[in-house]
This record gives structure tokens, C-alpha cells and sequence, in this order.
């Protein structure tokens, strides 16, 4: 089947104004924890313990999102995905304002445990809605709301630097980091798309039915949303659905492990072959510098050669840059890895994200929920395990580990359905 993408001018004013409140959830996500990341050697002196009980405090973010994540999906369906997104922003700013406000260990662990949480529901929620109005606008927009979220941390991060530097106490910080979390969400909500998640589902399953019994179509299917509504959707069996729940987090997750690189192991292993003390950053810089412009220009290639080539691409790519690190064992050799494996993996998690959203036979928001916990689970085991190794033979092993996320997305394809996403609303999509 082929279709056209509408024009911008053939696009209803409503869902322009949708793409625009998903920027702005995606922008107040971004901007949120990074705010607080610069702060954290005030907050370690602040409550007098030492490194390793700092470690352990903000290890409950994890443990926070863990637990709390696979709520998500009930809470999408209760309350819609576009104010779950939005409300959740303010209450995970509350757990911001806390975490600032902390006297003592355990209040700092429980709020860094409130923020995880919150956000592991929100970056479901916010993906989910995005994904709606992806379906309405016909064609592949998921990978540039993901760099409004990267344009968001970094300027929440250069914001926290400049508070801490201007001596604003914390506190005070992250009360502004509320109000403006409050302010973002609170511009974001009246443009989002109303009524239930389940909705676009339907309608997206009925025009594909439509579209099949028209052939070849180029102009937007006519789907009457009444019969849609009791449409049956029709579920593949267990055993499908549970091997693409599976291999969409093992995709999500080793899209991640190139960004773990960097921030966990390239600054180490940059000291290790002599980089400069000003440049041992510069593996972090790189590799989410070229993110950031492989998200604005992703969804133009997605919708040129589909979600299976750029996945494949993108794994041959982060391949060949932790490769060509791992066999340069230089400075220069691993920043130009750094870009290149950037580049592979720059938009791996929305496109993961996008297939999860579209499984058959779930409810709306529980494809997205499972596989962004099942890579929260591996993110949580693997750095441990790679910490092991770099003890045992050295930092060069980290990269071995990226090496291992691009032979993953790699082989992973096949679980990406052929051709464009279904769309609402009887919208036509690109090919």
C-alpha cells in the first residue's frame, strides 16, 4: 500500500497545535532532573555523607521507576496520556523541590525514588501522546519531539550550572524548576488531544482496514469513528506478542548503551589515553551533539526508507564507531566513534518506542509501558556487570559493550513492522 503525507497546509490547525504541546512536554521533561544534576556536590556536602551513600541514594531513581513504571499503562487509560504527561510533570517537580529541600539521607532517597517513579510514568505518557499525534499528522514526527528533550537537558543542566555558580541556594532553585514545570505543562494541556487513548487505536485499525480493501489509495481514507469504535481488533497470538515485547526492550535498551558509554566511561577512558583534563567530556559532547541533529533530521530519513533499514543502518553504525574506538585506542579515535555511534543511535529509542505503541492486542500505553521497563531493568544490571569487566581488564571493555548495543539493533529489525504506522482518523501516512 501507498499513500501520500498530507501537506502542512492540509493539516487541521488542532493537531498542529497537539505536535506543538508535545514539544513543549517533551522540552519540560528534558529540562527537569538535569536542572538538579549540576547540584548534586552542594546537596552530597549539604547532608555531610560520603561518595558511596550518595551512590546509593540516587541509586533509588531506579529503584523508583522500577516500581513504579509498570503503572503507567492503568494510569494512561484512567486519565488519557495527555494529562498523565502534564500532571505528572508538576508532581515530578514536587519530588525535585524535595530533593533540594532534603535534610537527611533518607528524605533525599525517597524523593530521588518519587522523582524516578514519576518520570518513568511520564516518559511513557508523553511518548504515548506523541505517538497519537504522529498517527493524525501521516507521517514519522517521533524522533524530533525526543530532541526536544535533548535540547531540554542541556539547557536545564547549563541552567543548574549557573544557579550553583551564582550561589542560589538549592532550594530556591528548584522551586523555580516547579513553577516552571507548572508553567510548561500547564501551555501544553489545553492543545492536546482529547478523549481516551483507545480511540486513535480503533480508528487507526479501521482505516488500515479501509486502505486494504482500497488497494493503492492517495488521498486520506473516510472512516466513520462510530462504527470504528466497535471495531474488532484483532490480537496476534501470545507467543508473537510476548517475542516482540522481548526484543523491542533488548532494542530500546542497547539503543541506550552507546549514551551509557559516554556518560558513565568515556571520561575515564579519555584519561586513560591522555586526553587533557578540559577534554575528558568531550566523548559525552559528541555523541549527543550528533543525537541531537540525527533526531531533527530522523524523522525525513524514517519516512524515505522506513523503520527496519534506519534501525539496521543505525546498528551497522554504532558498530563501526565503538569499533573503530576500540581498534584506534586514541583520543582522536574515540571521539570520532563517539560521533559515528551517535549517529546509529540517535533516533533507535523512538523508533522502539513507535513499534511498542503498536503491538496488536494491548491495551493503549502497555506495549510502551513493558518495553520501557524491560530496558530500564537491563540499564539497571548492565553497568555493574561492565564495571566488573574494566576492573578486571581495563576501561576499554565499555566500548566492547557499545560494540554489543549496535549488533543488537543490528539483528532486531525483523521485529518492526513493514512499511508506514498505522494512523487515526483515516489520516493517510507516508511511505
Amino acid at each position: 500500500m501507498t499513500t501520500d503525507a498530507p501537506s502542512g497546509r492540509g493539516r487541521l490547525p488542532a493537531v498542529i497545535k497537539a505536535r506543538i504541546a508535545v514539544y513543549l512536554m517533551f522540552l519540560a521533561n528534558g529540562l527537569g532532573f538535569s536542572n538538579l544534576v549540576p547540584r548534586y556536590p552542594e546537596i552530597l556536602e549539604h547532608l555531610g555523607i560520603n561518595k558511596a551513600a550518595f551512590g546509593q541514594a540516587v541509586m533509588f531513581n531506579s529503584i523508583g521507576a522500577l516500581v513504579a513504571g509498570l503503572a503507567a499503562s492503568w494510569l494512561i487509560t484512567r486519565f488519557t496520556s495527555a494529562r498523565v504527561a502534564c500532571l505528572g510533570m508538576i508532581i515530578l517537580g514536587v519530588g525535585l523541590l524535595g530533593a533540594g529541600m532534603a535534610d537527611s539521607w533518607i528524605v533525599f532517597a525517597l524523593c530521588m525514588a518519587w522523582v524516578g517513579g514519576t518520570d518513568a510514568i511520564v516518559d511513557v505518557a508523553q511518548n504515548a501522546h506523541g505517538l497519537r499525534v504522529e498517527r493524525r499528522w501521516g507521517g514519522s514526527i517521533i524522533t524530533s519531539f525526543h530532541a526536544a528533550w535533548s535540547l531540554g537537558a542541556v539547557l536545564g543542566a547549563t541552567t543548574g550550572q549557573a544557579m550553583a555558580g551564582a550561589g542560589v541556594p538549592v532550594e530556591i532553585h528548584m522551586a523555580g524548576v516547579l513553577a516552571l514545570l507548572a508553567v510548561v505543562s500547564g501551555a501544553a494541556m489545553p492543545w492536546t488531544i482529547k478523549g481516551p487513548d483507545a480511540d486513535d487505536r480503533r480508528l487507526a485499525d479501521a482505516a488500515e482496514d479501509a486502505a486494504a480493501g482500497a488497494g493503492t489509495i492517495t488521498a486520506p481514507v473516510d472512516v466513520d469513528p462510530d462504527a470504528a469504535a466497535t471495531a474488532p481488533v484483532t490480537s496476534p497470538s501470545r507467543a508473537l506478542t510476548l517475542t516482540l515485547v522481548v526484543v523491542l526492550g533488548l532494542m530500546c535498551a542497547a539503543a541506550m548503551f552507546p549514551e551509557d558509554v559516554t556518560g558513565n566511561w568515556s571520561s575515564l577512558l579519555l584519561t586513560e589515553q591522555g586526553a587533557a583534563a578540559g577534554m575528558v567530556g568531550m566523548g559525552l559532547v559528541c555523541l549527543q551533539t550528533t543525537m541531537i541533529v540525527g533526531r531533527l533530521l530522523g524523522d525525513a530519513v524514517i519516512d524515505r526508507l522506513g523503520a527496519r533499514r534506519v534501525i539496521a543502518g543505525g546498528g551497522a553504525l554504532v558498530a563501526l564507531g565503538m569499533g573503530a574506538a576500540l581498534l584506534a585506542g586514541s583520543v582522536p579515535g574515540t571521539l570520532v566513534g563517539m560521533v559515528i555511534s551517535g549517529a546509529g543511535c540517535a533516533v533507535a529509542v523512538p523508533v522502539a518506542y513507535a513499534a511498542a505503541d503498536d503491538i496488536p492486542g494491548l491495551r493503549p500505553g502497555m506495549g510502551l509501558t513493558i518495553v520501557s521497563w524491560l530496558a530500564r531493568v537491563v540499564m539497571l544490571i548492565a553497568p555493574p556487570i561492565v564495571g566488573w569487566f574494566a576492573d578486571a581488564h581495563g576501561t576499554w571493555v565499555a566500548l566492547l559493550y557499545g560494540l554489543l548495543g549496535g549488533i543488537i539493533l543490528l539483528l532486531s529489525w525483523p521485529a518492526l513492522r513493514r512499511g508506514p504506522r498505522p494512523n487515526a482518523a483515516g489520516e493517510p501516512a507516508r511511505a
